[in-house]
């Protein structure tokens, strides 16, 4: 097997990984879910404070 397959193949599998973990964060911010770091604070997502 060629090297330039194998780091083709690798490069695609990371492609995919990114562009799965941009859907989850769009997907996510659509939704209106998106953490702005303050929990006291948050109601977005159905989490109550202080768990």
């Amino acid at each position: 097997m060629p090297a330039w397959l194998g780091n083709g193949i690798v490069i695609a599998i990371l492609i995919c990984a990114c562009g799965l973990a941009v859907r989850s964060i769009w997907k996510a911010r659509k939704n209106g879910c998106h953490c702005s770091g303050n929990c006291g604070s948050c109601s977005k997502c159905g989490r109550r404070p202080g768990r």
